[in-house]
């Protein structure tokens, strides 16, 4: 079996709505991201049909989201820190945000190279911060690793 390679990888820090973002085929004709199963306890994310949904700490959070895609399942960071989350998602458009749940600037497109189904693997560390601007609220600064690969074997 060969070895994983990283085909690509981008980050973004999309705003945070409903304690939640998202990375989703947003072009597809039948997916929606409100047909995706709601969270269920303990869970930091969901997926399926377009993409999944990735939940946050907090009153309020900011997050950096490093995602992946390999020709094939890669290692986990060594070692695994904080949450994690295993599922498989699909694509219509070969095209995902990673983003808003309701939209916004900072959203990033990102133009997927081979069409899926995918395998995804998701890692959330989270930590409280001070904010003088909100003293009183619980406020996060959250690291995600998204990793997704093939869920054959064929590239």
């Amino acid at each position: 079996m060969a070895e994983p390679v990283l085909l690509l990888r981008e980050t973004g820090s999309p705003w945070i709505d409903y304690h939640q973002f998202m990375l989703f085929d947003v072009e597809s004709a039948e997916a929606r991201a409100s047909h995706l199963s709601p969270q269920t306890d303990g869970a930091i994310a969901v997926s399926g049909h377009g993409g999944g949904k990735f939940f946050t700490l907090g009153e309020m959070t900011d997050v950096v989201v490093d995602f992946e895609l390999w020709t094939a399942e890669p290692a986990p960071p060594v070692p695994p820190e904080g949450d994690r989350f295993e599922g498989s998602f699909t694509v219509d458009t070969w095209r995902v945000v990673l983003g808003s749940v309701t939209g916004s600037p900072s959203d990033v497109i990102i133009e997927l190279p081979i069409p899926g189904p995918f395998q995804l693997r998701a890692f959330r560390t989270s930590a409280p911060v001070e904010n003088a601007d909100f003293p009183d609220l619980d406020y996060r600064h959250e690291r995600w690793l998204i990793q997704t690969w093939p869920s054959s074997a064929q590239t």
